[in-house]
Protein backbone atom coordinates (compact mmCIF):
# COMPACT_ATOMS: atom_id res chain seq x y z
CA UNK A 1 0.00 0.00 0.00
CA UNK A 2 1.40 3.85 -0.49
CA UNK A 3 1.09 6.89 1.09
CA UNK A 4 -1.38 7.46 -1.04
CA UNK A 5 -4.06 4.85 -1.30
CA UNK A 6 -6.89 5.67 2.05
CA UNK A 7 -6.24 2.60 5.26
CA UNK A 8 -8.78 0.13 5.96
CA UNK A 9 -10.30 1.23 9.22
CA UNK A 10 -12.81 -1.34 10.81
CA UNK A 11 -15.08 -0.67 13.63
CA UNK A 12 -16.04 -3.07 16.61
CA UNK A 13 -18.79 -1.63 18.21
CA UNK A 14 -21.96 -0.53 16.46
CA UNK A 15 -23.47 1.44 18.62
CA UNK A 16 -25.00 5.31 18.44
CA UNK A 17 -20.95 6.77 18.68
CA UNK A 18 -19.66 4.39 15.92
CA UNK A 19 -21.94 5.61 13.54
CA UNK A 20 -21.14 8.93 14.43
CA UNK A 21 -17.60 8.32 13.94
CA UNK A 22 -17.98 6.48 10.36
CA UNK A 23 -19.96 9.15 9.01
CA UNK A 24 -17.21 11.97 9.99
CA UNK A 25 -14.34 9.25 8.93
CA UNK A 26 -16.24 9.23 5.78
CA UNK A 27 -15.52 12.84 4.69
CA UNK A 28 -11.68 12.04 4.96
CA UNK A 29 -9.29 10.71 2.10
CA UNK A 30 -7.18 8.79 4.27
CA UNK A 31 -8.76 6.08 5.19
CA UNK A 32 -11.74 4.35 4.01
CA UNK A 33 -14.38 2.16 6.04
CA UNK A 34 -13.08 -1.99 5.41
CA UNK A 35 -15.49 -3.30 8.05
CA UNK A 36 -17.72 -3.41 11.19
CA UNK A 37 -18.41 -5.42 13.98
CA UNK A 38 -20.47 -6.24 16.67
CA UNK A 39 -21.37 -9.25 19.64
CA UNK A 40 -25.09 -8.40 17.91
CA UNK A 41 -24.63 -9.80 14.50
CA UNK A 42 -27.99 -8.29 13.30
CA UNK A 43 -26.96 -4.51 14.03
CA UNK A 44 -23.46 -5.29 12.82
CA UNK A 45 -25.05 -6.48 9.40
CA UNK A 46 -27.26 -3.23 9.57
CA UNK A 47 -24.25 -1.11 9.61
CA UNK A 48 -22.62 -3.26 6.98
CA UNK A 49 -24.97 -2.62 4.93
CA UNK A 50 -25.09 1.37 5.54
CA UNK A 51 -22.03 1.36 5.05
CA UNK A 52 -21.37 -1.28 2.07
CA UNK A 53 -18.96 -2.95 4.25
CA UNK A 54 -18.56 -6.78 5.40
CA UNK A 55 -20.01 -6.89 9.09
CA UNK A 56 -19.17 -9.62 11.31
CA UNK A 57 -20.55 -11.06 14.67
CA UNK A 58 -17.29 -11.79 16.09
CA UNK A 59 -14.73 -9.09 16.61
CA UNK A 60 -11.70 -11.37 16.29
CA UNK A 61 -12.89 -11.95 12.29
CA UNK A 62 -12.85 -8.34 11.42
CA UNK A 63 -9.19 -7.90 13.21
CA UNK A 64 -8.05 -10.83 11.10
CA UNK A 65 -9.33 -9.35 7.70
CA UNK A 66 -6.68 -8.18 5.77
CA UNK A 67 -8.46 -5.34 3.98
CA UNK A 68 -8.41 -3.85 7.81
CA UNK A 69 -5.17 -2.03 8.70
CA UNK A 70 -7.01 0.31 11.64
CA UNK A 71 -9.10 -0.97 14.30
CA UNK A 72 -11.34 1.56 15.91
CA UNK A 73 -12.54 0.14 19.15
CA UNK A 74 -16.02 1.49 20.58
CA UNK A 75 -16.86 -1.21 23.17
CA UNK A 76 -17.58 -0.96 27.16
CA UNK A 77 -13.94 -0.54 28.59
CA UNK A 78 -14.26 -4.20 30.58
CA UNK A 79 -13.72 -5.61 26.47
CA UNK A 80 -10.44 -3.42 25.78
CA UNK A 81 -7.95 -5.48 26.77
CA UNK A 82 -9.10 -8.19 24.72
CA UNK A 83 -9.96 -6.58 21.68
CA UNK A 84 -6.12 -4.50 22.16
CA UNK A 85 -4.23 -7.56 23.17
CA UNK A 86 -5.96 -9.23 20.04
CA UNK A 87 -5.27 -6.20 17.47
CA UNK A 88 -1.64 -5.82 18.38
CA UNK A 89 -1.22 -9.35 17.80
CA UNK A 90 -2.56 -9.41 14.58
CA UNK A 91 -0.49 -5.93 13.54
CA UNK A 92 -3.26 -3.44 13.60
CA UNK A 93 -3.29 -0.25 14.57
CA UNK A 94 -5.90 0.75 17.04
CA UNK A 95 -7.24 3.50 18.00
CA UNK A 96 -9.11 3.14 21.42
CA UNK A 97 -12.34 4.73 23.21
CA UNK A 98 -11.58 5.92 26.56
CA UNK A 99 -10.63 4.50 28.96
CA UNK A 100 -7.94 2.65 28.05
CA UNK A 101 -8.69 0.23 30.37
CA UNK A 102 -10.14 -0.73 33.36
CA UNK A 103 -6.60 -0.31 35.10
CA UNK A 104 -2.84 0.59 34.95
CA UNK A 105 -1.99 -3.54 35.47
CA UNK A 106 -4.03 -4.10 31.91
CA UNK A 107 -2.76 -0.64 30.59
CA UNK A 108 0.56 -1.63 31.32
CA UNK A 109 -0.06 -5.42 29.76
CA UNK A 110 -2.15 -3.73 26.37
CA UNK A 111 0.60 -1.09 25.77
CA UNK A 112 3.61 -3.74 25.94
CA UNK A 113 2.20 -5.99 23.39
CA UNK A 114 1.15 -2.80 20.99
CA UNK A 115 4.75 -1.74 21.14
CA UNK A 116 6.19 -5.69 20.64
CA UNK A 117 3.82 -4.97 17.36
CA UNK A 118 4.30 -1.79 16.30
CA UNK A 119 1.76 -0.57 16.48
CA UNK A 120 -0.05 2.12 17.56
CA UNK A 121 -2.90 2.39 20.37
CA UNK A 122 -3.93 5.53 21.22
CA UNK A 123 -6.80 6.77 23.31
CA UNK A 124 -9.87 8.90 21.59
CA UNK A 125 -9.36 12.47 23.62
CA UNK A 126 -10.87 14.31 21.02
CA UNK A 127 -10.78 17.52 23.59
CA UNK A 128 -7.59 18.20 22.09
CA UNK A 129 -8.29 18.48 18.90
CA UNK A 130 -10.89 21.01 20.34
CA UNK A 131 -10.69 24.65 18.85
CA UNK A 132 -11.80 26.37 22.22
CA UNK A 133 -9.63 23.89 23.79
CA UNK A 134 -6.81 24.69 21.43
CA UNK A 135 -7.20 28.63 22.16
CA UNK A 136 -7.51 28.03 25.82
CA UNK A 137 -3.90 26.69 25.94
CA UNK A 138 -2.24 28.96 23.35
CA UNK A 139 -3.64 31.86 26.42
CA UNK A 140 -2.65 30.20 28.87
CA UNK A 141 1.41 29.09 27.58
CA UNK A 142 1.18 33.07 26.25
CA UNK A 143 1.27 34.11 30.43
CA UNK A 144 -1.38 37.07 29.05
CA UNK A 145 -3.35 35.88 32.10
CA UNK A 146 -0.39 35.06 34.63
CA UNK A 147 -0.42 31.72 36.46
CA UNK A 148 -3.70 29.51 36.39
CA UNK A 149 -4.56 29.08 39.87
CA UNK A 150 -7.09 27.41 40.46
CA UNK A 151 -10.04 25.92 38.52
CA UNK A 152 -13.53 23.90 38.94
CA UNK A 153 -15.17 21.30 36.54
CA UNK A 154 -18.72 20.95 36.89
CA UNK A 155 -19.98 18.24 34.28
CA UNK A 156 -23.47 17.67 34.88
CA UNK A 157 -24.03 14.71 32.81
CA UNK A 158 -27.68 13.28 31.93
CA UNK A 159 -28.50 9.94 32.82
CA UNK A 160 -32.08 9.93 31.06
CA UNK A 161 -31.30 7.46 29.03
CA UNK A 162 -29.55 4.53 31.29
CA UNK A 163 -31.84 2.27 33.02
CA UNK A 164 -30.93 1.04 36.00
CA UNK A 165 -29.46 -1.91 34.11
CA UNK A 166 -27.43 0.00 31.72
CA UNK A 167 -23.81 -0.98 31.79
CA UNK A 168 -22.91 2.23 32.91
CA UNK A 169 -23.54 1.44 36.14
CA UNK A 170 -22.08 -1.72 36.40
CA UNK A 171 -18.23 -0.99 38.22
CA UNK A 172 -17.08 -4.82 36.74
CA UNK A 173 -17.71 -3.22 33.62
CA UNK A 174 -17.90 0.31 33.19
CA UNK A 175 -14.99 0.58 35.87
CA UNK A 176 -16.77 3.38 36.98
CA UNK A 177 -17.31 7.12 36.08
CA UNK A 178 -13.62 7.92 37.47
CA UNK A 179 -12.54 5.44 35.10
CA UNK A 180 -14.93 5.65 32.14
CA UNK A 181 -15.93 9.33 31.96
CA UNK A 182 -13.32 11.04 34.28
CA UNK A 183 -9.95 10.27 32.08
CA UNK A 184 -11.42 12.98 29.33
CA UNK A 185 -10.91 15.64 31.52
CA UNK A 186 -7.73 14.39 33.64
CA UNK A 187 -6.43 14.59 30.13
CA UNK A 188 -7.64 17.71 28.83
CA UNK A 189 -6.69 19.54 32.17
CA UNK A 190 -3.10 17.43 31.71
CA UNK A 191 -3.04 19.22 28.28
CA UNK A 192 -3.77 22.82 29.41
CA UNK A 193 -1.81 22.78 32.85
CA UNK A 194 0.34 19.86 32.67
CA UNK A 195 0.88 16.69 35.01
CA UNK A 196 -0.69 16.18 38.39
CA UNK A 197 -1.62 14.35 40.83
CA UNK A 198 -5.20 13.27 43.41
CA UNK A 199 -4.66 14.53 46.69
CA UNK A 200 -8.50 14.08 47.66
CA UNK A 201 -11.71 12.45 46.27
CA UNK A 202 -14.92 11.08 47.12
CA UNK A 203 -18.17 8.90 45.68
CA UNK A 204 -21.61 9.38 45.95
CA UNK A 205 -24.06 6.68 45.23
CA UNK A 206 -27.87 7.32 44.71
CA UNK A 207 -30.59 7.09 47.45
CA UNK A 208 -32.01 4.16 47.87
CA UNK A 209 -29.56 2.17 45.23
CA UNK A 210 -26.15 1.05 45.09
CA UNK A 211 -25.42 3.63 41.67
CA UNK A 212 -22.41 5.30 42.31
CA UNK A 213 -23.54 8.76 40.21
CA UNK A 214 -21.76 11.91 41.53
CA UNK A 215 -17.77 11.48 41.68
CA UNK A 216 -15.42 14.53 42.58
CA UNK A 217 -12.24 14.96 43.20
CA UNK A 218 -9.09 17.32 43.38
CA UNK A 219 -6.06 17.40 41.45
CA UNK A 220 -3.19 19.73 42.07
CA UNK A 221 -1.02 20.23 39.22
CA UNK A 222 2.77 20.52 39.25
CA UNK A 223 2.61 24.26 38.03
CA UNK A 224 0.30 24.77 41.18
CA UNK A 225 -2.95 24.91 39.58
CA UNK A 226 -5.68 23.22 42.21
CA UNK A 227 -8.31 21.55 39.89
CA UNK A 228 -12.02 20.47 41.12
CA UNK A 229 -13.66 17.74 39.06
CA UNK A 230 -17.19 17.26 39.61
CA UNK A 231 -19.03 14.53 38.01
CA UNK A 232 -22.69 13.88 38.34
CA UNK A 233 -24.84 11.27 36.10
CA UNK A 234 -27.88 13.53 37.58
CA UNK A 235 -28.98 15.61 34.96
CA UNK A 236 -32.23 15.11 32.43
CA UNK A 237 -31.43 15.36 29.09
CA UNK A 238 -32.65 18.55 28.53
CA UNK A 239 -30.43 20.21 31.24
CA UNK A 240 -26.62 17.72 30.20
CA UNK A 241 -23.99 20.74 30.61
CA UNK A 242 -19.94 20.89 31.29
CA UNK A 243 -18.84 24.27 32.24
CA UNK A 244 -14.83 24.94 33.10
CA UNK A 245 -14.00 28.05 35.38
CA UNK A 246 -10.48 28.74 35.31
CA UNK A 247 -9.03 31.79 37.96
CA UNK A 248 -6.29 32.91 37.19
CA UNK A 249 -3.73 35.75 38.33
CA UNK A 250 -5.36 38.31 36.07
CA UNK A 251 -8.60 37.37 35.52
CA UNK A 252 -11.16 34.12 34.90
CA UNK A 253 -11.44 31.88 31.59
CA UNK A 254 -14.68 30.11 31.46
CA UNK A 255 -15.36 27.45 28.86
CA UNK A 256 -18.63 26.15 28.24
CA UNK A 257 -20.05 22.84 26.74
CA UNK A 258 -18.63 18.96 27.40
CA UNK A 259 -17.79 19.62 23.22
CA UNK A 260 -15.98 23.29 24.13
CA UNK A 261 -17.84 25.60 21.95
CA UNK A 262 -17.71 29.17 23.77
CA UNK A 263 -14.99 30.94 25.69
CA UNK A 264 -15.29 33.97 28.00
CA UNK A 265 -12.65 35.99 29.53
CA UNK A 266 -13.05 38.90 32.06
CA UNK A 267 -9.22 39.94 33.02
CA UNK A 268 -7.23 43.42 33.03
CA UNK A 269 -4.39 43.28 30.65
CA UNK A 270 -2.36 46.41 29.25
CA UNK A 271 -2.49 47.30 25.58
CA UNK A 272 -0.53 44.37 24.59
CA UNK A 273 -1.99 41.74 26.35
CA UNK A 274 -5.67 42.73 24.87
CA UNK A 275 -4.03 43.12 21.08
CA UNK A 276 -2.73 39.28 22.14
CA UNK A 277 -6.01 38.11 22.59
CA UNK A 278 -7.68 39.45 19.96
CA UNK A 279 -5.04 37.94 17.38
CA UNK A 280 -5.31 34.64 19.75
CA UNK A 281 -9.13 35.07 19.32
CA UNK A 282 -10.11 36.57 15.90
CA UNK A 283 -13.75 37.54 15.54
CA UNK A 284 -14.44 37.48 19.22
CA UNK A 285 -16.75 39.81 21.05
CA UNK A 286 -14.77 42.64 22.76
CA UNK A 287 -15.74 44.99 25.39
CA UNK A 288 -13.48 47.11 27.25
CA UNK A 289 -15.46 47.66 30.93
CA UNK A 290 -13.22 49.87 32.52
CA UNK A 291 -9.65 51.68 31.27
CA UNK A 292 -6.99 52.85 34.69
CA UNK A 293 -5.42 55.98 34.63
CA UNK A 294 -1.59 55.64 34.24
CA UNK A 295 -1.01 55.79 38.52
CA UNK A 296 -3.34 52.94 38.92
CA UNK A 297 -1.69 51.19 36.06
CA UNK A 298 0.83 49.15 37.88
CA UNK A 299 -0.13 47.44 40.68
CA UNK A 300 1.36 44.92 43.35
CA UNK A 301 -0.51 41.31 42.95
CA UNK A 302 0.88 37.80 44.07
CA UNK A 303 4.34 40.10 45.20
CA UNK A 304 4.96 40.59 41.31
CA UNK A 305 4.08 44.54 40.36
CA UNK A 306 1.80 44.16 37.13
CA UNK A 307 1.30 47.04 34.34
CA UNK A 308 -2.07 47.01 33.52
CA UNK A 309 -4.27 49.22 31.26
CA UNK A 310 -7.88 48.18 30.98
CA UNK A 311 -10.27 45.35 32.53
CA UNK A 312 -11.82 43.75 29.35
CA UNK A 313 -14.45 41.15 28.77
CA UNK A 314 -14.30 39.05 25.27
CA UNK A 315 -16.91 36.29 24.01
CA UNK A 316 -15.69 33.67 21.82
CA UNK A 317 -17.76 30.94 19.53
CA UNK A 318 -15.17 29.60 16.77
CA UNK A 319 -17.87 26.95 16.25
CA UNK A 320 -21.55 27.00 16.82
CA UNK A 321 -23.26 24.08 16.36
CA UNK A 322 -21.62 21.33 18.66
CA UNK A 323 -21.94 18.15 16.29
CA UNK A 324 -19.61 20.06 13.63
CA UNK A 325 -17.31 20.77 16.22
CA UNK A 326 -17.50 17.18 17.80
CA UNK A 327 -17.02 15.57 13.86
CA UNK A 328 -14.05 17.83 13.32
CA UNK A 329 -12.42 17.01 16.60
CA UNK A 330 -12.97 13.12 15.63
CA UNK A 331 -11.67 13.76 12.49
CA UNK A 332 -8.54 15.83 13.13
CA UNK A 333 -7.07 13.05 15.66
CA UNK A 334 -7.80 10.30 13.28
CA UNK A 335 -6.03 12.43 10.45
CA UNK A 336 -3.13 12.93 13.29
CA UNK A 337 -2.57 9.34 13.73
CA UNK A 338 -2.64 8.31 9.83
CA UNK A 339 0.42 11.05 9.53
CA UNK A 340 2.17 9.22 12.47
CA UNK A 341 1.67 5.57 10.43
CA UNK A 342 3.04 7.12 7.61
CA UNK A 343 5.50 8.77 8.95
CA UNK A 344 7.05 8.04 12.58
CA UNK A 345 8.95 11.78 12.74
CA UNK A 346 5.15 13.27 12.99
CA UNK A 347 4.65 14.12 16.60
CA UNK A 348 1.32 13.51 17.65
CA UNK A 349 -1.05 14.82 19.92
CA UNK A 350 -2.19 12.45 21.31
CA UNK A 351 -0.08 9.22 21.75
CA UNK A 352 0.04 6.30 24.34
CA UNK A 353 0.69 7.92 27.12
CA UNK A 354 -2.14 9.81 27.19
CA UNK A 355 -4.30 7.04 27.75
CA UNK A 356 -2.33 5.61 30.73
CA UNK A 357 -2.01 8.88 32.29
CA UNK A 358 -5.20 9.71 32.38
CA UNK A 359 -6.38 6.19 33.78
CA UNK A 360 -3.52 6.57 36.15
CA UNK A 361 -5.66 10.03 38.00
CA UNK A 362 -9.04 7.95 37.48
CA UNK A 363 -6.83 5.29 39.70
CA UNK A 364 -5.73 7.00 42.29
CA UNK A 365 -9.01 9.19 42.69
CA UNK A 366 -10.59 5.45 42.73
CA UNK A 367 -8.20 4.66 45.86
CA UNK A 368 -8.45 7.82 47.72
CA UNK A 369 -12.47 7.85 47.74
CA UNK A 370 -12.53 4.09 48.86
CA UNK A 371 -9.82 4.76 51.24
CA UNK A 372 -7.96 1.72 49.81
Amino acid sequence: MTDAEPLGLGLIGCGAFGLFCLDAYSKLDCVKAAGVADVRAKVAKSFGQDFSVPAYGDPRELIADDSVQIVHIATPPSSHRELVLAAAGAGKHILCEKPLAMNLAQASEMLAAVAASGTIAPVNFVLRYNMVTRTVKRIIDSGIMGQVLTARLTNGASDSMLSPDHWFWDKEVSGGIFVEHGVHFFDFYKCLLGAGSVIDANTEVRGGTAQEDRVMCTVRHDCGAIVNHYHGFDQLAMMDRTTHHMVCELGDIRIDGWIPLELAIDAVVDDSGAEQLLDICPGAQIDVIETFAPEMGTLPSRGVKRKVTQRMRLHYVPQADKQTAYADSVRDLLVDQVAYIRDNTHRREIDESNGRDALALAEQACKLATGA
